[in-house]
C-alpha cells in the first residue's frame, strides 16, 4: 500500500501493490492516515474478489465469488465498530461480457491495480452499534 496525502492531511488517494487483498490495504491506509471518520472511492481491477449480499433471514452474507474483474464502482465509508475503524465496502464489479455483479465487500479480494481515495471528514466519528431487530452492527437512527 502507498498513500499520496494531500497537503492539508484531510485526504489521501491510496495505490495497492499487485496480489494485495483490498481489505487489509485499504485498513492499513486508514490506520496510517489516522482516519476514523470518512468516504472512499474505489476504482481499478482484481485478480480475483468476493462480494456479499445480506440476507437479513438468515442474518449472513451469502459470499459471491469471481475471478477477475474490473471496479466499476467501490463506494464507502470509515467509521468505528468495536473501537476501531471499519471500513464499509460496497463494489460494483464487471466481467469480461460486460455482466456486472456487486454487494459488500469481502475478505479474498485481490488487487490486480487499485486505486482509491480516501477523504476524513471532520467531528466525531459515527460508531456503529448493534441495534433492536437488526444482526449488523450500524449507525443508530434517531
Amino acid at each position: 500500500m502507498r498513500a499520496y496525502p494531500s497537503e492539508d492531511g484531510q485526504a489521501a488517494f491510496v495505490s495497492l501493490a499487485r496480489g494485495e487483498d483490498l481489505l487489509e490495504g485499504l485498513n492499513e491506509a486508514v490506520r496510517e492516515l489516522g482516519v476514523e471518520a470518512g468516504t472512499l472511492q474505489v476504482i481499478g481491477g482484481l485478480e480475483e474478489a468476493t462480494v456479499g449480499y445480506f440476507d437479513p433471514k438468515s442474518g449472513e452474507y451469502r459470499k459471491i465469488p469471481t475471478g477477475h474483474v474490473e471496479i466499476s464502482s467501490g463506494l464507502g465509508n470509515v467509521s468505528i465498530r468495536d473501537g476501531k475503524p471499519f471500513i464499509h465496502l460496497h463494489l460494483v464489479l464487471s466481467g469480461p461480457d460486460g455482466s456486472s455483479v456487486g454487494g459488500h465487500a469481502m475478505e479474498g479480494c485481490r488487487a490486480y491495480v487499485v486505486e482509491a481515495y480516501l477523504r476524513k471528514l471532520g467531528g466525531p466519528p459515527p460508531v456503529r452499534q448493534q441495534v433492536p431487530g437488526m444482526t449488523l452492527k450500524v449507525w443508530p437512527g434517531t
